[in-house]
């Protein structure tokens, strides 16, 4: 960075040293580098890249994370045949949180349009078990999409997170850390409950045309009236609509809060390998 005519704090406190912190608008690495904050660094077009060597970085890490996240979305489905059974008031626990916690976390490091276009391709992995159908693929991999997508606008955008620095006073990282999960959870629990609603019309639409599709209902994993029908009816849906609604919501909240707080945990680690390849 361009050199400033200010004074730089001297480092007494050996342990401090050794450890990336600030002192004001002074930032130090774990190696003793020294630069400054800039209001620049809290610009959003930072969040995307900022050279040609942090696009390289991305290009190369983004293989990793795809890697990661098909790799998590493989053990998943291993999971989904184990907890399948396994309900709460009759709706089957969705296990499906560790691909998006990876696609999520990739966001710190590579930036919305990287990480947007991993959320968007590993999801398809599921079409290999036999469990999901193509709608119910494509539609969680638009999910996932917009969940980058949600989380950057609010997190980068909005509040001005940097991907490289903190913000120098605590208590205003800790504000513009947290205040996203604000919006953030309840648009995609918002969201993935229409979703879950759109999934179930369109898979008792498609069971009761007739078509040859031998996948399990989720209203019947859902509803405990419905043993003992042939085919789901959207009108029990309908008439049980506030527990369903409940349910999903109440799941849904709690899994994007949990994304959402290892994100904003883990984050301000990213910052330091971001500044180094910046």
């Amino acid at each position: 960075m361009e050199e400033k005519n200010h004074k730089i704090p001297n480092h007494d406190d050996e342990t401090e040293k050794k450890k990336d912190h600030y002192h004001d608008e002074h930032h130090f690495d774990s190696l003793g580098n020294h630069d400054d904050i800039d209001d620049g660094d809290f610009h959003w077009k930072n969040s995307l890249f900022t050279s040609r060597r942090n696009l390289t970085f991305k290009i190369t890490l983004s293989g990793v994370f795809l890697a990661l996240a098909i790799a998590i979305s493989a053990f998943e489905m291993w999971m989904e045949f184990v907890l399948d059974k396994i309900q709460f008031q009759g709706v089957s626990i969705p296990f499906r949180i560790l691909d998006l916690i990876v696609i999520t976390l990739s966001l710190s490091a590579l930036g919305p349009i990287f990480s947007s276009l991993i959320a968007f391709i590993a999801p398809f992995i599921h079409l290999a078990d036999g469990f999901h159908n193509p709608i119910s693929v494509v539609i969680d991999c638009a999910g996932y999409f917009v969940s980058v997508w949600v989380i950057w606008f609010f997190y980068y955008f909005a509040f001005r997170n940097s991907s490289i620095h903190k913000h120098p006073i605590n208590s205003v990282d800790k504000f513009k850390r947290w205040t996203p999960m604000v919006a953030y959870v309840p648009i995609m629990s918002i969201l993935y409950t229409v979703i879950v609603f759109g999934m179930m019309y369109l898979n008792l639409e498609l069971s009761n045309s007739g078509h040859n599709y031998d996948h399990s209902l989720f209203v019947n994993n859902i509803s405990p009236l419905h043993e003992g029908h042939e085919h789901g009816e959207w009108e029990e849906v309908v008439e049980h609509l506030g527990i369903f609604i409940g349910i999903i919501s109440a799941i849904e909240i709690v899994r994007f809060s949990i994304v959402y707080s290892l994100f904003a945990l883990v984050e301000p680690q990213v910052k330091k390998i971001n500044h180094y390849y910046k």
